[in-house]
């Protein structure tokens, strides 16, 4: 069965996907030297990663041009990538065991129980860019920030992170998780 919690996070970036004003793609994104286009067509590579996965294709060797993956219309490549990978999470596939880095493997249901992580820091990403508000699942933040804590230093030490923001003591989980993965929850878009 397809992880819940995958699927809720899907859905919320949809939520915002599908809100993107239409003069707001090209806005900065807080991931340095992207913009709202770039943060949707990296979204949308990332299902495009599960389903090979999924069906047990090759992963690409180098990241594409997240514009072209977005293409003119971020919210119908989605829907459409987003139908075709649902479509390939058949239980075979999800009991597929896969390699991750450091020379571990797990099963494609369990990488797809952590995958919210991903989604979620980058729905506020978009949202951020294009003059949304957004309040994330508070059950998936926090499952996320547990995930978070255990991998941000190697992702920090290999260059995918910024540094980490300080933080009031009475921060709620999800300015945590955006602080952890260097968001500045200040800054306005």
């Amino acid at each position: 069965m397809v992880p819940e919690g995958f699927v809720r996070a899907l859905d919320g970036f949809e939520t915002v996907l599908a809100a993107v004003p239409s003069g707001r793609w090209d806005s900065p994104s807080p991931c340095e030297g992207w913009r709202a286009v770039d943060v949707a067509g990296h979204v949308i590579a990332g299902l495009s990663v599960v389903k090979a996965r999924a069906v047990g294709q090759a992963l690409p060797e180098a990241d594409p041009d997240w514009r072209e993956v977005a293409g003119p219309d971020p919210v119908a490549t989605w829907r459409a990538v987003r139908a075709d990978m649902t479509a390939a999470l058949e239980p075979e596939a999800l009991a597929r065991r896969i390699p991750l880095a450091l020379d571990l493997e797990v099963t494609l249901g369990q990488w797809l129980e952590q995958y919210p992580l991903e989604l979620l820091v980058h729905t506020w990403d978009l949202a951020r860019a294009t003059g949304q508000d957004v309040v994330l699942d508070p059950g998936l933040t926090r499952q996320a920030l547990e995930t978070a804590r255990l991998f941000a230093p190697q992702g920090r030490e290999a260059g995918m992170l910024g540094p980490e923001r300080a933080v009031a003591d009475d921060a709620d989980d999800q300015t945590r998780l955006l602080a952890l993965f260097g968001r500045d929850v200040t800054e306005t878009a």
